[in-house]
């Protein structure tokens, strides 16, 4: 049962796909795409950035990028929007339908290289990454702030790399409220991942190219996570069927020693915390209208062993703060009144940018100090939970956060409980791959997202003994042969013991599930 595959290129960067050659599904021999966590594990898994590969007919070289022959000369480059629409041949959907519900996988150009032959087909290979990889090209810096949700930081984050659009993302609001919230010199899937795990929650990109942020409720609450969406099977006459199931090692999975740092800080008065080094003949120059940036820097060397950012830095002032005179020694004319001065804050840097206005001769900057307060640690307190019976049968087996943002100790505590409860047994974790266009499976494979709640039964021939519930973690499919040879994979985690415990207070049923949530 073949699905029906349109691939778009929005090659001239209007916001559309629209246009005269937009469409390059006629030139596609074949197609693959993922989105997902690198690993089948909420804990230890990352959610990484999705790819699509396509390989094009160039018999012209229509989408050779040197080629000025070509109708897309100047329009092959990096950032263009990319968008595959699939459907089902056997219009399998319920009513309802969404207008968007054919949009499977959205993203961003990479390249495009060329595979020139002198006898048989040429082709070319596209390359794009999903909207973390379009992201994770730039670095955060962020203010200093307090008292920030964890959606509320995801959001932050987002602005900063300039990702502004509410369309643009999907964000649960966070359970976890960070005490004091700040990042530099991040690159963005970093950072994100630092909130992700003082949430417990999920970062990922949805089908339609937003970032996505799942809080740790989500999988608790959410219908498609609570209630199996489809069962497949091994057993002959199975409406949803796999071809191959793979299992990872179970013992792989035990994590019986968890450890989270929780932090709080102090606010110091305003200080001096950064002086510019070269003074005396060393003082830089500024000639007559020229400008120049230097940037503050806190900590640094001289910052105390505790320091770790800056409240808010003091906006430089004249003499105080900055010195030009017409002498490197700091004699002659005084000229700092010709200095105008522009800066950029945030946590750990100050970007200050001084002009000389001055139309006479040039100045030498004697002084140049960056002011603010400061922000230091209090002893970190390191809490854990261990499941003694685990490590006796299965010997330590530890994992540590590397979130620096769990606010108090209490709260720390909760997050190794949570995570003690899920991992301190074996876990199935799976890798199954369905015949795609077999008949009864085209849907399944083209609605089913993350985080969606499957059942796996591989009882019969697989004679895996697995009859169970699980959470598809990540997803990869292949289309060859004209769009009639379907394959999908997904790695699978297990929804049924530890988070089978959890409950929610207003939505789970206490006595079915026993352990509050955190």
């Amino acid at each position: 049962m073949p699905g029906s595959y349109t691939l778009l290129v929005d090659w001239n960067n209007d916001g559309d796909f629209t246009d005269a050659n937009d469409d390059i599904s006629g030139d596609t021999l074949s197609v693959s795409w993922s989105r997902g966590r690198d690993y089948a594990s909420a804990l230890q898994g990352r959610s990484v950035a999705g790819k699509l590969t396509a390989t094009l007919i160039n018999t012209g070289g229509k989408y050779s990028p040197s080629n000025t022959s070509s109708a897309l000369t100047g329009n092959i480059l990096p950032g263009r929007s990319i968008q595959l629409q699939a459907g089902s041949g056997s219009f399998d959907y319920t009513f309802p339908i969404a207008f968007n519900d054919g949009v499977r996988w959205q993203g961003k150009l990479d390249r495009i290289k060329p595979a020139p032959a002198s006898q048989g087909r040429k082709t070319a290979t596209l390359t794009a990454f999903g909207t973390l990889g379009y992201l994770n090209q730039f670095e955060t810096q962020l203010a200093s702030q307090t008292n920030r949700r964890t959606d509320q930081a995801v959001g932050d984050i987002l602005d900063d790399v300039g990702w502004t659009s509410a369309d643009d993302r999907d964000l649960d609001t966070g359970q976890t409220t960070i005490s004091r919230f700040w990042m530099s010199g991040k690159k963005t899937i970093d950072a994100l991942r630092l909130v992700e795990e003082a949430e417990a929650g999920f970062i990922k990109e949805s089908k339609s190219g937003q970032v996505a942020f799942e809080n740790r409720y989500h999988r608790l609450t959410q219908t498609a996570s609570t209630t199996s969406q489809a069962t497949f099977s091994d057993a002959d006459g199975a409406i949803h069927t796999f071809e191959a199931i793979a299992q990872a090692d179970p013992l792989s999975t035990i994590v019986n020693h968890v450890e989270a740092t929780a932090r709080t800080f102090d606010t110091a008065s305003v200080a001096v915390l950064w002086t510019h080094p070269e003074t005396g003949s060393a003082s830089p120059t500024l000639a007559p209208g020229e400008a120049k940036t230097f940037e503050a820097e806190f900590p640094n060397p001289d910052a105390a062993n505790n320091a770790m950012e800056v409240n808010a830095w003091t906006t430089p002032a004249a003499t105080t703060d900055y010195l030009l005179n017409s002498a490197s020694g700091g004699g002659g004319t005084n000229l700092t009144s010709d200095i105008t001065v522009t800066q950029t804050k945030t946590a750990e840097r100050m970007a200050i940018t001084l002009t000389n206005s001055a139309t006479g001769s040039d100045g030498y900057l004697t002084k140049l100090q960056a002011r603010g307060t400061a922000v230091t640690t209090k002893n970190p307190c390191i809490v854990r939970a261990i499941d003694t019976t685990s490590q006796t049968t299965y010997g330590e087996r530890k994992y540590v956060a590397k979130t620096k943002f769990i606010p108090t100790t209490s709260e720390a505590q909760d997050w190794c409980d949570y995570h003690a409860v899920i991992y301190g047994s074996p876990t199935n974790i799976l890798t199954m791959t369905i015949p795609a266009s077999a008949q009864g499976n085209i849907g399944q494979a083209l609605t089913r997202d993350l985080s969606d709640r499957i059942t796996v039964t591989a009882t019969n021939d697989a004679k895996l003994g697995v009859d169970a519930d699980f959470f598809v973690e990540s997803e990869k499919h292949t289309v060859t042969a004209g769009g009639t040879q379907h394959v999908t994979s997904w790695q699978l985690s297990p929804a049924s013991g530890g988070y089978s415990q959890f409950w929610v207070l207003g939505t789970s049923v206490l006595g079915t599930s026993t352990v509050p949530a955190f």
